[in-house]
């Protein structure tokens, strides 16, 4: 019954007050095989309906310790990326000044910039931490710099992150050639490979993320379908 927030959480706009925003990106412009992830956002609220609050192992009720709204969708644009990476940046920045904390669903790996930007914008270069199967850190594909495979060099190239405070965790192949297993090395990123993991401990890999980072802001900002 009723809108299909996230959680059942309120959709209000006015931040006042507000700790954590839900945002909704629906664009999959720069997908270079399957399409679908612009209803990425519908699908997530549709399936959160079944959260609960309570964490009994921590004995923590997010919603009593946190206001969470969902503020609705990114006004995006389909087709055209750079313009989306703005509206993006556009809509997040004056929630970061605001101190709320944006949840993002994506939307193709490409909505990741626009909200980097807004980071960036707010705190300065930010420490990353991706868990993907891949580093997007393309040059270019099918001749376009903006698209979902080349998401992280340009955030290196804009200053939006450092490098050499961020970790890629999950990174496998198949891959087209070793220079994608050695690009984000090379742009001065640490790469834990996914067959790594299973020697990691959750702990473990904290430990070893925090100790990259120091005393950087660590920011998480998107969820991709």
């Amino acid at each position: 019954m009723g809108i299909r927030t996230f959680a059942r959480v309120p959709h209000i706009q006015d931040l006042e007050g507000v700790d954590v925003a839900c945002l909704g990106i629906p664009f999959d412009t720069t997908t270079a095989y399957r399409p679908g992830a612009r209803f990425g956002p519908e699908a997530i609220r549709a399936n959160s309906v079944l959260l609960r609050a309570y964490d009994p192992e921590l004995g923590v009720d997010v919603f009593d310790q946190l206001s969470v709204v969902d503020w609705g969708d990114v006004p995006v644009v389909p087709g055209n990326a750079v313009a989306t990476l703005d509206r993006i940046s556009d809509t997040l920045a004056p929630m970061l000044s605001q101190g709320v904390t944006p949840l993002v669903f994506g939307g193709d790996h490409s909505v990741t910039l626009g909200e980097l930007r807004a980071h960036a914008r707010h705190r300065g270069p930010v420490a990353l931490v991706l868990f993907d199967a891949h580093a997007d850190t393309w040059n270019d594909s099918y001749g376009e710099r903006y698209f979902h495979s080349t998401v992280f060099r340009r955030a290196t190239e804009e200053g939006l992150i450092e490098p050499s405070r961020s970790t890629m965790v999950g990174m496998r192949g198949p891959l087209f050639g070793p220079e994608d297993a050695d690009a984000p090395r090379k742009l001065g990123f640490e790469v834990v490979p996914g067959p790594q993991l299973e020697d990691l401990s959750p702990a473990e890999l904290a430990e070893r993320v925090r100790r990259r980072a120091g005393d950087a802001d660590i920011s998480c900002p998107s969820t991709s379908t």
